[in-house]
């Protein structure tokens, strides 16, 4: 189902294992504009079956794509706060007061990074620090921590999450991999391997790079 985006970009779940459910938020309007949906394209609510007979478990997705930053940090940053919020408030509905004892994911490009610098403060930080899901690119080395590229400032930073929740994090020892075959050649950051084709601007596959992570589920 397409979301709010004018442009039509959405968010998606492929999976192998079995979608029970789905749900989509789009139709929450933003309470600073009452004519105005909340969320830039959906918070698509998933439910994944893992495993099977007495094993069998079902793992919550909560797939997002928050307001971007163009126009700047600063004068975007009210609609990711309202984002992140009724993302919180939609885990707790859910799971209750302590949802990190369910397992679910929060994620996806949530378009802020959680450093505080001249153009502001984080829009997410109550969701990436809340203290029901982990935030686990920070298992990796500081200087590896980042999974988009700004050209035009020459910036590498974190734009994109996953945040399972504090107990599915405490019971995977894996660190997640950033995918950055894809990037322009422009990033110079990243020294590895590109994918066949990739040019110094374009063509590339995007500025931001999948992040991997095997996730146990018991």
């Amino acid at each position: 189902m397409d979301g709010n985006d004018p442009r039509l970009i959405d968010v998606a779940v492929l999976s192998r294992f079995p979608i029970t459910h789905i749900r989509s938020h789009q139709h929450f309007l933003d309470p600073a504009s009452p004519t105005t949906a909340l969320f830039s394209r959906d918070c698509l609510e998933v439910d994944v079956e893992v495993g099977a007979g007495a094993s069998k478990r079902t793992v919550t997705l909560y797939v997002n794509h928050f307001k971007s930053m163009s126009g700047g940090r600063r004068q975007t940053r009210e609609k990711r706060v309202q984002q992140a919020a009724k993302v919180r408030e939609l885990v707790t509905e859910r799971f209750g007061p302590t949802p990190g004892d369910s397992p679910f994911v929060i994620l996806g490009d949530l378009n802020d990074y959680m450093e505080t610098n001249a153009e502001g403060s984080p829009a997410i930080g109550d969701l990436v620090d809340w203290d029901q899901v982990e935030n686990v690119v920070t298992r990796l080395p500081t200087d590896e921590q980042w999974t988009h590229f700004w050209a035009e400032e020459d910036e590498y930073r974190q734009l994109d999450y996953l945040l399972p929740s504090a107990s599915l994090a405490a019971a995977t020892v894996a660190v997640p991999e950033i995918f950055r075959q894809g990037l322009p050649l422009r990033a110079v950051k990243y020294t590895g391997p590109h994918l066949i084709g990739v040019g110094k601007d374009k063509p590339k596959a995007s500025d931001h790079c999948p992040v991997v992570f095997e996730l146990e589920v018991a």
